[in-house]
């Protein structure tokens, strides 16, 4: 059995999703999905050349091959790991379609027949397109869009926060997670200075604004992007505690592990991290030092989704839960969602799309057309592979200008 080609595809959405496929020459291909980056495809077509001529079938193999070969001897981190991660799960895939088994059959076997799925509704909306350097853009679905879309005022006015939880929850979700720090810095800026009691106060009025739309039994979660300094984030964590969130999610940066362990020993929160690190020596310090109460591991850029579960696993072992981060497609969610579906410790997957038109559209599954995410859970099936396809028709439609899509 051998790789004989490999090509990429990349959607236009609020981010770019960046998608791999692996031909094998028992006619059968597998599609995984990249996190985003910088130049991301030219580094996934170098990669590929690693990759004719292999085995498809050794997967693992075939990706401590590209950590090793990606960004020389012993390289731990970087972009790196979306391109392999993307390949990875497209190898799962393919293995799953040749053999007729789901991918988390090969995960250890599933604990769960749904996945849980929590919605991030930032400051109120997710109306928005990113390009790869995080530099806003409009792309012709998004004008479009944001035309039929009235202006109601400050974006970060509470009563945003209040109307987008009660929707939200309406639509099926228990679990919901909003933005604070862009309340008081714009998104792709950072800041470490103290915060002003005006901006605190801010801060509390709009998260007690989401739990009164929310209601007491929807867990809530809020978001600050790595943008307060520790001593910060203490007192955001404090004025934060009467709301009884399920996380506070990266309150300072990723750098320092023990950075994060000095706010959660201050208490108010539960603090969760991760999304930022790759592999279990990324995570390492985090877990092993107890840093944290939950990690987020991006599946879609941590190194693939077996290393996503040895994440996991190595997090139950301190008693952490894992809650991951997802901004990807329906494809990346799917892939996610098996890894989360083998996971003992896990509490609820991302859902970063709610607010793009065509999100739904672009996959289709088997057993016919149905919603990817119905009340606020994933359902497990037993198809092959990831479960579902790529609806190329509908992916074109949003193709990125400038790439290929799935071309020699």
């Amino acid at each position: 059995m051998k790789v004989t080609r490999c090509a990429t595809a990349v959607v236009e959405a609020n981010y770019d999703y960046t998608y791999v496929r692996i031909y094998a020459d028992n006619g059968v291909y597998g599609t995984g999905e990249c996190f985003f980056a910088a130049g991301l495809t030219a580094a996934l077509r170098e990669m590929f050349r690693l990759l004719i001529g292999r085995d498809p079938r050794e997967v693992d193999r075939l990706a401590r091959l590209l950590w090793r070969q990606g960004s020389g001897a012993g390289a731990v981190a970087g972009y790196l790991y979306n391109a392999v991660s993307g390949i990875e799960a497209a190898l799962w895939d393919w293995l799953g379609k040749s053999t007729g088994l789901p991918v988390y059959q090969f995960l250890g076997g599933k604990v769960r027949d749904q996945v849980r799925v929590y919605a991030d509704c930032h400051a109120g909306d997710n109306l928005e397109s990113w390009g790869p350097m995080l530099l806003p853009r409009r792309p012709r679905w998004l004008a479009e869009a944001l035309a039929h879309t009235a202006g109601d005022g400050d974006r970060y006015d509470p009563a945003r926060y209040r109307r987008r939880a009660a929707q939200m929850v309406a639509a099926g979700f228990d679990a919901l997670k909003f933005d604070i720090d862009s309340i008081v810095i714009p998104t792709g800026e950072e800041l470490h200075r103290p915060l002003h009691r005006r901006e605190m106060d801010r801060m509390v009025e709009c998260v007690a604004a989401a739990r009164q739309g929310a209601g007491d039994h929807v867990d809530l979660a809020v978001d600050c992007h790595w943008r307060f300094a520790p001593s910060e984030a203490i007192r955001i964590a404090r004025a934060l505690a009467p709301f009884h969130l399920i996380w506070l999610e990266d309150p300072c940066a990723p750098e320092n592990w023990r950075d994060m362990s000095e706010i959660r020993q201050a208490g108010g929160c539960p603090i969760l991290t991760g999304e930022n690190l790759n592999r279990r020596h990324g995570f390492w310090d985090l877990i092993t030092q107890r840093a944290v109460d939950l990690v987020a591991p991006d599946f879609q850029k941590c190194g693939g989704l077996l290393e996503g579960k040895r994440i996991g696993e190595l997090a139950e072992l301190q008693g952490i839960r894992v809650a991951p981060h997802n901004i990807a497609s329906p494809l990346g969610t799917i892939a996610s969602a098996h890894v989360c579906a083998t996971l003992p410790n896990f509490v609820a997957l991302e859902f970063h799309g709610s607010d793009v038109p065509f999100w739904n559209n672009l996959v289709r599954f088997p057993d016919g057309e149905r919603p990817v995410i119905e009340n606020g859970w994933i359902a497990m099936t037993g198809a092959p592979g990831l479960g579902c396809e790529l609806d190329e028709d509908e992916a074109r439609k949003y193709a990125k200008p400038g790439e290929g899509f799935f071309e020699e």
